[in-house]
């Protein structure tokens, strides 16, 4: 089977590989799409990941949907032609995984059979993000956003976002845009900052308002006018003290939060500018859970709050004969995501 290798940093490459057997828990998986995460994935492509070390070469890719075609003698919860999230290659070849999502073929894990059968909870745990996408309710390429949506909601969820709060994120790449359309879903009144090319599409989602952030004055009117106002202040950028300019805007016991960091060992937000005292969320693992909002967002597609394929770029899909070329497509900011056909 083909599979999308990251060589070693800054290389990327389509290798045959032999394909993992199957377990007796397992499905096999055809897989149909995988879409990029501009953030991690670039980070791993580039060899600059802060959360662990990893080694090279290595299978990426964790935004994947795959059909079963088969499934173990264990398994009681798929069916063959069921549509499942999240699925992952194995280790083959002497490859490693950063997930492993980009490949042929993978393995979805019957965790829900393992838990009724008294299997080890570290066993299966880590696979409760494969679950089943109901027919007919999301097209199988949009279908790669829903892993977006899950972790965004749970994390909002988990921050306590309530109808009414007013929240700012800062960002507008495709976590930015996400959590902010989650935190509008979730009734609050809600303003990005962000890049002007984006404006439209954040704002088709719910969001009350946009600010270009090169605009100055526009951020400086922003910040006065909002002074001790916000609920929320959320930096989806991941830089280094994005969030001191707009802490004057957070209110006395308000939210900071961070997802997503560019350097996992240090964040500086500036003391002399924000409240007295706030609370500060990030979004190391186990803050969210996206298994946890599954049946949540399936929900919201079904009523159409949430587009399930929001900013996935249709008129360029990439497939094994130019795979590597999708991540300098979204690298380059000419779409939010980028989609690969994985099956032939």
């Amino acid at each position: 089977m083909k599979a999308l290798v990251v060589e070693k940093p800054g290389l990327l490459s389509v290798r045959d590989v032999t394909e993992p057997p199957m377990g007796e828990y397992e499905a096999r998986c055809e897989m149909l799409y995988g879409a990029t995460c501009t953030a991690t994935d670039l980070a791993v492509i580039d060899g600059r990941v802060g959360w662990e070390q990893l080694e090279y070469p290595l299978i990426i890719g964790h935004e994947s949907i795959g059909r079963v075609v088969e499934v173990g003698s264990k398994v009681r919860n798929y069916r063959v032609g069921d549509l499942v999230a999240r699925v992952y290659t194995r280790e083959t070849d002497g490859l490693k995984l950063a997930w492993g999502g980009m490949a042929e073929y993978g393995l979805a894990v019957d965790w829900k059979a393992m838990w009724a059968d008294g299997e080890p909870r570290e066993r299966w745990d880590y696979y409760r993000v494969n679950q089943v996408i109901p027919e007919g309710v999301i097209d199988p390429m949009d279908a790669t956003m829903i892993i977006t949506w899950r972790e965004n909601l749970s994390w909002v969820n988990r921050m306590g976002v309530k109808p009414g709060e007013r929240v700012l994120v800062v960002g507008s790449g495709g976590n930015g845009m996400s959590i902010a359309a989650c935190a509008a879903v979730k009734g609050a009144e809600v303003t990005v900052v962000g890049n002007a090319s984006r404006r439209d599409a954040t704002l088709s989602t719910g969001v009350s308002a946009f600010v270009d952030y090169k605009d100055k004055d526009a951020l400086a009117d922003f910040v006065a006018r909002e002074h001790r106002a916000l609920d929320y202040i959320i930096d989806a950028t991941g830089k280094k003290e994005t969030l001191t300019p707009y802490m004057p805007a957070l209110r006395e016991g308000g939210t900071a939060a961070l997802y997503g960091m560019s350097d996992f060992t240090s964040y500086t937000i500036g003391p002399t500018t924000g409240p007295k005292y706030f609370r500060f969320f990030n979004s190391y693992a186990g803050i969210y859970d996206e298994a946890e909002t599954h049946e949540e967002v399936i929900d919201l597609i079904r009523a159409g709050k949430l587009d399930a394929g929001a900013w996935i770029d249709r008129e360029h899909v990439f497939t094994w004969d130019n795979a590597p070329e999708a991540y300098e497509h979204v690298r380059n900011k000419k779409a939010v995501k980028a989609v690969i056909k994985l099956s032939r």
